[in-house]
Protein backbone atom coordinates (compact mmCIF):
# COMPACT_ATOMS: atom_id res chain seq x y z
CA UNK A 1 0.00 0.00 0.00
CA UNK A 2 0.96 3.64 -0.55
CA UNK A 3 2.46 6.09 -3.43
CA UNK A 4 5.59 4.12 -3.62
CA UNK A 5 3.89 0.69 -4.02
CA UNK A 6 6.14 -1.63 -6.73
CA UNK A 7 9.28 0.38 -6.08
CA UNK A 8 11.70 -2.07 -4.59
CA UNK A 9 14.73 -0.93 -2.64
CA UNK A 10 17.76 -2.93 -1.29
CA UNK A 11 19.86 -1.43 1.31
CA UNK A 12 23.24 -2.61 2.99
CA UNK A 13 23.26 0.05 5.71
CA UNK A 14 24.35 0.06 9.09
CA UNK A 15 23.86 2.09 12.08
CA UNK A 16 21.26 5.21 10.71
CA UNK A 17 21.56 7.37 7.77
CA UNK A 18 21.24 4.92 4.84
CA UNK A 19 18.61 2.71 7.37
CA UNK A 20 16.12 5.66 7.87
CA UNK A 21 16.57 6.60 4.11
CA UNK A 22 15.36 3.39 3.36
CA UNK A 23 12.72 3.08 5.66
CA UNK A 24 11.29 6.66 4.59
CA UNK A 25 11.06 4.93 1.64
CA UNK A 26 9.74 1.75 3.25
CA UNK A 27 6.71 4.01 5.31
CA UNK A 28 5.47 5.30 2.02
CA UNK A 29 4.99 1.39 0.63
CA UNK A 30 7.93 0.80 -1.48
CA UNK A 31 9.18 -2.64 -0.64
CA UNK A 32 12.40 -2.72 1.11
CA UNK A 33 14.61 -5.60 1.60
CA UNK A 34 17.31 -4.81 4.00
CA UNK A 35 20.59 -6.65 3.67
CA UNK A 36 22.60 -7.68 7.07
CA UNK A 37 25.87 -9.41 7.29
CA UNK A 38 26.16 -12.55 9.34
CA UNK A 39 26.96 -10.05 12.63
CA UNK A 40 24.18 -8.20 11.99
CA UNK A 41 23.47 -4.82 11.42
CA UNK A 42 25.62 -2.67 14.70
CA UNK A 43 22.03 -0.93 16.21
CA UNK A 44 21.43 -4.11 16.88
CA UNK A 45 23.84 -4.03 19.64
CA UNK A 46 23.53 -0.28 20.50
CA UNK A 47 20.44 -0.63 22.05
CA UNK A 48 18.22 0.82 24.21
CA UNK A 49 16.76 -2.50 25.05
CA UNK A 50 14.40 -3.63 27.00
CA UNK A 51 15.72 -5.44 29.39
CA UNK A 52 18.78 -7.59 29.30
CA UNK A 53 21.31 -6.76 26.23
CA UNK A 54 19.35 -8.32 22.72
CA UNK A 55 20.40 -8.03 19.47
CA UNK A 56 16.38 -9.04 18.12
CA UNK A 57 15.55 -5.94 20.57
CA UNK A 58 17.46 -3.07 19.89
CA UNK A 59 14.66 -0.08 20.25
CA UNK A 60 16.81 2.02 17.82
CA UNK A 61 17.13 -0.86 15.40
CA UNK A 62 13.39 -1.16 15.12
CA UNK A 63 13.21 2.61 15.12
CA UNK A 64 15.51 2.21 11.72
CA UNK A 65 14.25 -0.89 10.33
CA UNK A 66 10.39 -1.48 10.30
CA UNK A 67 8.58 -1.75 7.02
CA UNK A 68 11.26 -4.15 5.63
CA UNK A 69 12.31 -7.34 5.23
CA UNK A 70 15.30 -9.30 5.85
CA UNK A 71 17.83 -11.46 4.25
CA UNK A 72 21.50 -12.22 5.96
CA UNK A 73 24.88 -12.13 3.35
CA UNK A 74 28.32 -11.80 3.47
CA UNK A 75 29.20 -9.43 0.77
CA UNK A 76 32.85 -9.59 1.09
CA UNK A 77 32.20 -13.30 -0.40
CA UNK A 78 31.37 -13.64 -3.74
CA UNK A 79 28.53 -16.06 -3.40
CA UNK A 80 27.42 -13.02 -1.71
CA UNK A 81 28.26 -10.64 -3.89
CA UNK A 82 26.63 -12.43 -6.26
CA UNK A 83 23.16 -13.06 -4.51
CA UNK A 84 23.01 -9.13 -4.24
CA UNK A 85 23.37 -8.57 -7.57
CA UNK A 86 20.26 -11.08 -8.08
CA UNK A 87 18.85 -8.66 -5.93
CA UNK A 88 19.77 -5.26 -7.14
CA UNK A 89 18.53 -7.25 -11.28
CA UNK A 90 15.01 -6.47 -9.41
CA UNK A 91 15.63 -3.15 -7.55
CA UNK A 92 14.95 0.59 -8.31
CA UNK A 93 17.14 1.74 -5.41
CA UNK A 94 20.40 0.60 -4.33
CA UNK A 95 21.11 2.31 -0.71
CA UNK A 96 24.74 1.76 1.55
CA UNK A 97 26.09 4.15 4.12
CA UNK A 98 29.60 1.56 3.38
CA UNK A 99 32.69 3.92 3.45
CA UNK A 100 33.89 4.81 -0.51
CA UNK A 101 37.05 2.42 -0.38
CA UNK A 102 34.87 -0.72 0.71
CA UNK A 103 32.59 0.05 -2.20
CA UNK A 104 34.87 -0.04 -4.52
CA UNK A 105 36.83 -2.98 -3.20
CA UNK A 106 33.64 -4.74 -3.42
CA UNK A 107 32.40 -3.51 -6.99
CA UNK A 108 29.58 -1.83 -5.60
CA UNK A 109 30.24 1.61 -6.22
CA UNK A 110 28.18 3.81 -8.65
CA UNK A 111 30.06 3.18 -11.86
CA UNK A 112 30.81 -0.53 -11.15
CA UNK A 113 26.53 -1.22 -9.99
CA UNK A 114 25.20 1.26 -13.02
CA UNK A 115 27.46 -1.11 -15.13
CA UNK A 116 25.85 -3.78 -14.62
CA UNK A 117 22.40 -2.32 -13.62
CA UNK A 118 21.86 -0.23 -16.00
CA UNK A 119 18.35 1.38 -15.03
CA UNK A 120 19.71 1.42 -11.32
CA UNK A 121 19.35 4.11 -8.77
CA UNK A 122 22.73 4.31 -6.75
CA UNK A 123 22.38 5.72 -3.56
CA UNK A 124 25.25 6.37 -1.12
CA UNK A 125 25.13 8.62 2.30
CA UNK A 126 29.00 9.15 4.00
CA UNK A 127 30.35 11.56 5.81
CA UNK A 128 32.22 13.10 3.36
CA UNK A 129 30.80 12.04 0.10
CA UNK A 130 32.21 10.07 -2.75
CA UNK A 131 34.91 12.93 -3.79
CA UNK A 132 37.33 15.63 -2.11
CA UNK A 133 40.15 15.32 0.37
CA UNK A 134 38.21 13.44 2.77
CA UNK A 135 36.56 10.85 1.09
CA UNK A 136 38.61 7.93 2.45
CA UNK A 137 38.55 9.34 5.80
CA UNK A 138 36.89 7.79 8.78
CA UNK A 139 34.47 9.93 9.98
CA UNK A 140 30.85 10.16 11.92
CA UNK A 141 27.84 12.35 12.89
CA UNK A 142 30.08 14.11 15.51
CA UNK A 143 32.78 14.45 13.06
CA UNK A 144 30.63 15.87 10.14
CA UNK A 145 28.73 18.33 12.57
CA UNK A 146 32.36 19.47 13.28
CA UNK A 147 33.58 20.36 9.81
CA UNK A 148 30.18 21.37 9.20
CA UNK A 149 30.26 24.04 11.22
CA UNK A 150 27.29 23.36 13.22
CA UNK A 151 29.30 22.39 16.43
CA UNK A 152 30.87 26.07 16.14
CA UNK A 153 27.28 27.68 17.48
CA UNK A 154 26.08 24.89 19.73
CA UNK A 155 27.39 25.08 23.52
CA UNK A 156 27.66 27.67 26.47
CA UNK A 157 29.61 31.02 25.84
CA UNK A 158 33.74 30.09 27.11
CA UNK A 159 32.87 26.29 27.43
CA UNK A 160 34.02 23.27 24.80
CA UNK A 161 31.96 23.32 21.24
CA UNK A 162 28.73 20.91 21.25
CA UNK A 163 27.77 18.42 18.43
CA UNK A 164 23.83 18.06 17.37
CA UNK A 165 22.45 15.57 19.34
CA UNK A 166 21.48 11.65 18.76
CA UNK A 167 23.20 11.23 15.53
CA UNK A 168 20.61 13.95 14.25
CA UNK A 169 23.35 15.09 11.64
CA UNK A 170 22.82 11.22 10.01
CA UNK A 171 19.08 11.46 10.01
CA UNK A 172 18.75 14.60 8.31
CA UNK A 173 21.06 12.98 5.83
CA UNK A 174 19.17 10.29 5.13
CA UNK A 175 16.14 12.25 4.75
CA UNK A 176 17.54 14.19 1.99
CA UNK A 177 18.89 10.79 0.56
CA UNK A 178 15.26 9.35 0.54
CA UNK A 179 14.17 12.75 -1.26
CA UNK A 180 16.92 12.61 -3.75
CA UNK A 181 16.08 8.77 -4.69
CA UNK A 182 12.83 9.56 -5.22
CA UNK A 183 14.10 12.40 -7.54
CA UNK A 184 16.25 9.95 -9.22
CA UNK A 185 13.33 6.93 -9.50
CA UNK A 186 11.53 9.62 -11.35
CA UNK A 187 14.24 10.41 -13.83
CA UNK A 188 14.65 6.74 -14.44
CA UNK A 189 11.01 5.97 -15.21
CA UNK A 190 10.88 9.06 -17.52
CA UNK A 191 12.86 7.31 -19.91
CA UNK A 192 16.67 8.46 -18.36
CA UNK A 193 19.41 6.08 -17.81
CA UNK A 194 20.49 4.94 -14.51
CA UNK A 195 21.58 7.50 -11.39
CA UNK A 196 24.06 7.76 -9.08
CA UNK A 197 23.22 10.16 -5.93
CA UNK A 198 26.14 10.89 -3.75
CA UNK A 199 24.93 12.39 -0.38
CA UNK A 200 27.76 13.74 2.27
CA UNK A 201 26.65 14.07 5.42
CA UNK A 202 28.94 16.91 6.18
CA UNK A 203 27.28 19.04 2.87
CA UNK A 204 23.88 18.57 4.01
CA UNK A 205 24.67 20.70 7.31
CA UNK A 206 26.64 23.04 6.05
CA UNK A 207 24.04 23.85 4.33
CA UNK A 208 21.67 24.55 6.73
CA UNK A 209 24.63 26.27 8.40
CA UNK A 210 24.71 28.93 5.62
CA UNK A 211 21.53 30.26 6.29
CA UNK A 212 22.28 30.42 9.47
CA UNK A 213 25.95 32.40 8.67
CA UNK A 214 24.03 34.63 6.14
CA UNK A 215 22.58 36.56 9.33
CA UNK A 216 26.27 37.09 10.68
CA UNK A 217 28.78 37.21 8.15
CA UNK A 218 27.18 39.79 6.09
CA UNK A 219 26.67 42.26 8.70
CA UNK A 220 29.65 41.66 10.51
CA UNK A 221 27.83 39.97 13.69
CA UNK A 222 30.31 37.84 15.77
CA UNK A 223 28.85 34.11 15.84
CA UNK A 224 29.55 32.48 18.70
CA UNK A 225 28.64 29.84 21.65
CA UNK A 226 25.49 31.58 22.97
CA UNK A 227 23.95 28.20 25.64
CA UNK A 228 20.21 28.54 25.40
CA UNK A 229 20.28 31.50 23.16
CA UNK A 230 21.08 31.71 19.30
CA UNK A 231 23.75 33.48 19.30
CA UNK A 232 23.47 37.54 18.84
CA UNK A 233 19.71 36.30 19.44
CA UNK A 234 19.82 36.00 15.16
CA UNK A 235 19.46 39.67 15.31
CA UNK A 236 16.37 40.46 17.08
CA UNK A 237 15.58 39.68 20.55
CA UNK A 238 14.61 37.25 21.56
CA UNK A 239 15.54 34.07 20.01
CA UNK A 240 15.90 31.38 23.46
CA UNK A 241 14.64 28.77 25.69
CA UNK A 242 13.43 29.58 28.66
CA UNK A 243 12.60 27.93 32.10
CA UNK A 244 9.35 28.23 33.58
CA UNK A 245 7.41 26.53 36.37
CA UNK A 246 7.02 23.01 34.85
CA UNK A 247 9.71 22.70 32.30
CA UNK A 248 11.03 25.23 29.76
CA UNK A 249 9.16 27.07 26.28
CA UNK A 250 10.94 28.47 23.09
CA UNK A 251 10.45 31.94 22.45
CA UNK A 252 11.18 33.61 19.13
CA UNK A 253 10.70 37.08 18.09
CA UNK A 254 11.56 38.16 15.06
CA UNK A 255 10.83 42.11 14.76
CA UNK A 256 10.06 45.78 17.00
CA UNK A 257 6.02 44.44 16.62
CA UNK A 258 6.74 41.02 18.16
CA UNK A 259 8.55 42.61 21.38
CA UNK A 260 5.94 44.89 21.75
CA UNK A 261 3.47 42.02 21.82
CA UNK A 262 5.48 40.36 24.20
CA UNK A 263 5.81 42.86 26.18
CA UNK A 264 2.00 43.08 26.00
CA UNK A 265 1.57 39.42 26.95
CA UNK A 266 3.60 40.50 30.59
CA UNK A 267 1.37 43.23 31.43
CA UNK A 268 3.46 46.11 29.91
CA UNK A 269 5.99 45.87 32.73
CA UNK A 270 7.74 49.04 33.63
CA UNK A 271 11.42 47.77 32.86
CA UNK A 272 9.57 47.30 28.84
CA UNK A 273 9.43 51.38 29.45
CA UNK A 274 13.45 51.90 29.76
CA UNK A 275 15.23 53.05 26.71
CA UNK A 276 17.88 50.08 26.54
CA UNK A 277 14.64 47.59 26.52
CA UNK A 278 12.49 49.53 23.71
CA UNK A 279 14.53 48.20 21.09
CA UNK A 280 15.18 44.41 20.06
CA UNK A 281 17.93 44.87 18.36
CA UNK A 282 19.89 46.52 20.61
CA UNK A 283 18.60 44.16 23.34
CA UNK A 284 20.65 41.71 20.91
CA UNK A 285 23.48 43.45 20.85
CA UNK A 286 23.75 44.72 24.67
CA UNK A 287 20.81 43.49 27.26
CA UNK A 288 20.15 39.70 26.28
CA UNK A 289 21.15 38.70 29.51
CA UNK A 290 19.04 40.92 31.28
CA UNK A 291 16.48 40.12 29.47
CA UNK A 292 16.69 36.99 29.96
CA UNK A 293 16.52 37.12 33.31
CA UNK A 294 13.83 39.39 33.81
CA UNK A 295 11.65 37.52 31.15
CA UNK A 296 12.47 34.46 33.34
CA UNK A 297 11.38 35.82 36.44
CA UNK A 298 7.84 36.30 34.94
CA UNK A 299 8.02 32.90 32.67
CA UNK A 300 9.18 30.98 36.34
CA UNK A 301 5.34 31.73 37.85
CA UNK A 302 3.65 30.44 34.92
CA UNK A 303 3.33 26.40 33.52
CA UNK A 304 3.95 25.88 29.77
CA UNK A 305 0.20 25.58 29.28
CA UNK A 306 -0.25 29.12 30.70
CA UNK A 307 2.61 30.29 29.04
CA UNK A 308 1.27 28.77 25.78
CA UNK A 309 -2.63 30.45 26.01
CA UNK A 310 -1.27 33.58 26.78
CA UNK A 311 1.35 32.90 23.72
CA UNK A 312 -1.77 32.63 21.88
CA UNK A 313 -3.99 35.43 23.07
CA UNK A 314 -1.15 37.71 22.11
CA UNK A 315 0.33 35.82 18.80
CA UNK A 316 3.47 35.33 20.32
CA UNK A 317 5.81 32.57 18.80
CA UNK A 318 6.01 30.68 22.00
CA UNK A 319 6.34 26.69 22.15
CA UNK A 320 6.42 23.83 24.51
CA UNK A 321 9.44 21.90 24.92
CA UNK A 322 7.62 18.26 26.05
CA UNK A 323 8.95 14.85 26.93
CA UNK A 324 8.72 11.95 24.29
CA UNK A 325 5.58 10.67 26.59
CA UNK A 326 3.91 14.09 26.12
CA UNK A 327 4.34 14.30 22.30
CA UNK A 328 2.69 10.76 22.22
CA UNK A 329 -0.51 12.19 24.09
CA UNK A 330 -0.04 15.26 21.99
CA UNK A 331 -3.92 16.08 20.88
CA UNK A 332 -3.13 17.52 17.57
CA UNK A 333 -0.68 14.61 17.15
CA UNK A 334 -3.27 11.70 17.99
CA UNK A 335 -6.01 13.58 15.59
CA UNK A 336 -3.99 13.50 12.97
CA UNK A 337 -2.45 10.01 13.49
CA UNK A 338 0.64 10.66 13.81
CA UNK A 339 1.77 7.70 15.33
CA UNK A 340 0.67 4.08 14.38
CA UNK A 341 -0.20 0.56 16.69
CA UNK A 342 2.53 -0.30 19.16
CA UNK A 343 5.08 -2.85 18.35
CA UNK A 344 6.48 -5.13 20.11
CA UNK A 345 10.02 -5.36 20.96
CA UNK A 346 11.23 -7.92 23.50
CA UNK A 347 9.25 -7.38 26.87
CA UNK A 348 8.44 -3.83 25.81
CA UNK A 349 6.81 -2.00 22.66
CA UNK A 350 7.17 1.25 21.46
CA UNK A 351 5.15 3.66 19.11
CA UNK A 352 6.56 4.27 15.68
CA UNK A 353 5.42 7.34 13.70
CA UNK A 354 3.76 6.98 10.09
CA UNK A 355 4.61 9.25 7.23
CA UNK A 356 4.18 12.32 8.39
CA UNK A 357 2.20 13.73 5.48
CA UNK A 358 -0.68 12.12 3.65
CA UNK A 359 -1.29 11.52 -0.39
CA UNK A 360 -5.23 11.55 -1.97
CA UNK A 361 -5.98 8.24 -3.16
CA UNK A 362 -3.20 6.25 -1.03
CA UNK A 363 -3.74 4.78 2.62
CA UNK A 364 -1.23 4.25 4.67
CA UNK A 365 -2.94 2.24 6.93
CA UNK A 366 -2.61 2.79 11.03
CA UNK A 367 -0.04 -0.48 11.19
CA UNK A 368 3.54 -0.93 10.28
CA UNK A 369 5.87 -3.90 9.89
CA UNK A 370 7.79 -4.69 12.81
CA UNK A 371 11.46 -4.70 12.28
CA UNK A 372 12.92 -8.46 10.83
CA UNK A 373 14.55 -10.39 13.10
CA UNK A 374 18.13 -11.50 11.32
CA UNK A 375 18.06 -13.33 8.25
CA UNK A 376 14.24 -13.44 8.39
CA UNK A 377 13.21 -13.25 5.22
CA UNK A 378 16.18 -14.67 3.55
CA UNK A 379 14.29 -18.03 2.26
CA UNK A 380 11.66 -15.98 0.94
CA UNK A 381 13.50 -13.12 -0.53
CA UNK A 382 16.84 -15.07 -1.85
CA UNK A 383 14.59 -17.84 -3.56
CA UNK A 384 12.51 -15.75 -5.74
CA UNK A 385 15.26 -12.82 -6.60
CA UNK A 386 16.45 -12.01 -10.70
CA UNK A 387 12.90 -13.87 -11.99
CA UNK A 388 11.25 -10.66 -12.52
CA UNK A 389 10.12 -7.48 -11.35
CA UNK A 390 7.06 -8.54 -10.15
CA UNK A 391 8.68 -11.06 -7.71
CA UNK A 392 9.75 -8.39 -4.63
CA UNK A 393 6.32 -6.75 -4.71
Amino acid sequence: MGPLAGVRVVECGEHVSAPYAARLLGDLGADVVKVESPDGDGSRRHGPFPGAPDPEASGLFHALNFNKRGVVLDVGSQAGREDLHRLLADADVFLTNAEPAARRALGLDAPALLARHPGLVAVAVTPWGDDGPYADARGCSLTACAISGASWAIGRPGRPPLTLPFDLADYVAGANAAAAALAAVLAVRRGGPGQSVDVAVADVIAAFISVNSRIYVPYGRPWARAGRRASGSGGTYPYTILPCRDGYVALIGRSRRDWRNILAALGDPPWGQEEEFADPLRIARERADEADALLTAWFATRSRAELFAIAREHGLALAPIRSVAEVLQEPQFRERGLFVDPLEVGEASFTPPRASYAFSGSDLGTSVRPAPRLGQHSAEVLGVCGAGQEVLR
